[in-house]
């Protein structure tokens, strides 16, 4: 009598000898049986559990799905055929509910047509067997997908890992980012008269561009291009920037804060990352235009009258963070520049970009922008076309950054009020300051007497104005009082670089000479009275003869003392011109720079 192919399938899985094929695992693999025959059912289950493996038996569709929801299985048994909820319908529901679990399903059926069999897998199954079930087969395929869902589980728990991995990674440079665009912001950069362009190839930007006036009304500028690209690129330029911010802040001169800059990457960058840079000063109002280049490319001035190049600074000097600062020649270069000339700084991304065919854009093409004779106004755009067109569609291989900056000495300082601490109560105090001609030589003093003076009083809100009359005091004392410089020279056409560089001839050969500055402060109901008393050892001058010019508008020098007057309660000259005294009123609130 032949038995049905059910029964039969179930006697030749019975006479299966136990395996220990699992039993290593720390837990048993739990397995979803699902046939509507109670006898193969049966058979099914007892023949896994003797491999060491956890069963879950159930007779339809609908038990599997509910029985999956429950016992949450590691792999199913399908039966296809099944009254009610079939096997295919049930496949769908248990995918829906595993998401991006993966749970083998292999399909039991008696159909030997290859395309039903195609079908099983179409429908959502990962593998089929046909009933009689060869025994072997089953063990093979059950060892198959318990390997295969291990891995899977492993590569699952380390896509989530590196996915918690890159959430936190994203997180942490957001925060970077966020710290970098606070301290890199330069309000400076706001100011009318600069357009500028940074082009980073990497999240962070290995260039540098900073924009800051001193109290005096020059403008400072850094171009920095450190070594490499990304955030091993750009963390030096935090302290970077505190250093240049602070010091312009305080009135220091470029040739101070490229010492500083140097000295401070000498200690904390490694081995083989520097900084190229470059730090310029504008006087506008004086047509004089100072920089220290070392390893950036040339500084380009465009002259507005003739519509072309019209000089340049070149790169003589190291990177800074290479040598020690005793070594660096931290000295400025000057020219003389007239209002509208432009004044551009740039990285060695601009000449160095590339196009498809892998040429250089290069320094020729850059300086033929210079001399093609176009409107100041248009230029800065005029090159950026030029880059655009030349580079096409071609990857950015490295930072790129361009300014321009025009000579205009209308501009006026962006920046915001200073977050400066709370001014301290008006007290009385004095301080006494004697320079000799070594000193005087050697470094500019105004900054130092500008932090003894805020630091004693806190007179952030009025630091604009007081460092204006202590500065106009101070050279007139060292131009006139000392190097007998004389301010008509000024008036002659060239005349501002030609008087600055007999300067720096002079200051240079001065062997005697000192100057004193005396600062008392008093007390004045809600605010204080502020007196700066300067004094030369030189011959002096005619002062009354001077202010008799202004008066009368025939010099075009000598603006300072009608500017001190403005401000200033009181100025007075004594002895033969060489002491001078103003007095400076204040009160809380009313110093708005």
């Amino acid at each position: 009598m032949n038995a049905p192919p059910a029964i039969k399938a179930a006697t030749r899985l019975a006479d299966v000898a136990p395996t220990e094929m699992l039993m290593a695992q720390s837990q048993p693999l739990k397995i979803l049986v699902v046939d509507d025959e109670a006898v193969f059912r049966t058979l099914l289950q007892n023949l896994l559990e003797k491999m060491g493996l956890q069963v879950v038996a159930v007779g339809s569709g609908a038990e599997a799905v509910a029985s999956f929801m429950h016992e949450q299985p590691d792999m199913v048994l399908m039966d296809v055929m099944m009254p009610g909820v079939d096997g295919y319908q049930a496949t769908e529901y248990i995918r829906d509910l595993s998401g991006d679990s993966f749970i083998p399903i292999i399909f039991i059926t008696a159909m030997s047509d290859e395309n039903e069999l195609a079908q099983c897998v179409m429908r959502g199954g990962n593998d089929f067997l046909t009933k009689p079930i060869n025994p072997a087969v089953l063990q093979a395929k059950i060892e198959a997908f318990s390997q295969l869902r291990r891995l899977y589980k492993a590569v699952k728990s380390q896509r989530d890992e590196l996915a918690q991995h890159n959430h936190w990674l994203k997180r942490e440079y957001e925060i970077a980012e966020g710290v970098f665009a606070k301290v890199m912001h330069s309000s400076g950069l706001n100011s009318p008269n600069i357009k500028y362009m940074l082009s980073p190839q990497a999240i962070f930007n290995g260039d540098l561009l900073l924009a800051a006036y001193r109290p005096s009304g020059e403008l400072h500028l850094m171009l920095g291009d450190f070594t490499g690209h990304g955030l091993s690129a750009a963390i030096g330029t935090i302290p970077v920037a505190d250093i240049f911010n602070g010091m312009t802040a305080k009135g220091f001169p470029i040739p101070e804060i490229v010492a500083e800059i140097n000295q401070k990457l000498q200690r904390i960058l490694p081995r083989g990352l520097f900084l190229a840079a470059a730090l310029m000063e504008l006087d506008a109002k004086n047509h004089k235009l100072s920089a220290w280049v070392g390893g950036v490319p040339d500084i380009l001035i465009y002259g507005a009258e003739h519509k072309a190049l019209a000089g340049r600074f070149t790169s003589t000097n190291f990177p800074l963070g290479i040598m020690e600062t005793d070594q660096l020649d931290c000295h400025v270069e000057s020219m003389e520049v007239r209002p509208g000339d432009r004044i551009f700084l740039y990285t060695d991304g601009v000449p160095e970009a590339r196009n498809s065919d892998h040429a250089l854009f290069s320094q020729a093409r850059l300086e033929q922008c210079f001399n093609d004779g176009y409107e100041p106004s248009v230029l800065y755009e005029r090159i950026l076309w030029e880059l655009d067109q030349f580079r096409g569609t071609h990857e950015q291989s490295d930072d790129v950054t361009l300014i321009e900056v025009t000579v205009d000495p209308s501009a006026n300082n962006p920046q915001a009020p200073s977050n400066a601490l709370a001014p301290r109560p008006p007290s009385e105090w004095s301080a006494s300051f004697e320079f000799s001609a070594e000193s005087l030589r050697g470094y500019d003093p105004l900054p130092m007497m500008m932090q003894v003076l805020l630091e004693t009083q806190r007179l952030h809100q009025h630091k604009q104005r007081i460092y204006m009359v202590l500065a106009e005091l101070f050279l007139n004392a060292l131009e006139h009082g000392l190097l007998k410089l004389d301010s008509s020279l000024k008036e002659r056409t060239g005349g501002f670089g030609e008087y600055y560089q007999e300067k720096e001839r002079r200051l240079a050969q001065l062997g005697v000479g000192r100057i004193k500055v005396r600062l008392r402060h008093a007390v004045n109901g809600s605010g204080g009275r502020l007196t700066i008393r300067v004094e030369d050892t030189g011959p002096g001058f005619d002062f009354q003869q001077r202010l008799e010019q202004l008066e009368k508008n025939q010099a075009l020098h000598g603006r300072g003392i009608t500017m001190i007057r403005s401000v200033c309660e009181s100025l007075d000259y004594s002895g033969a011109g060489n002491a001078a005294e103003a007095v400076y009123p204040w009160r809380f609130g009313d110093g708005s720079e």
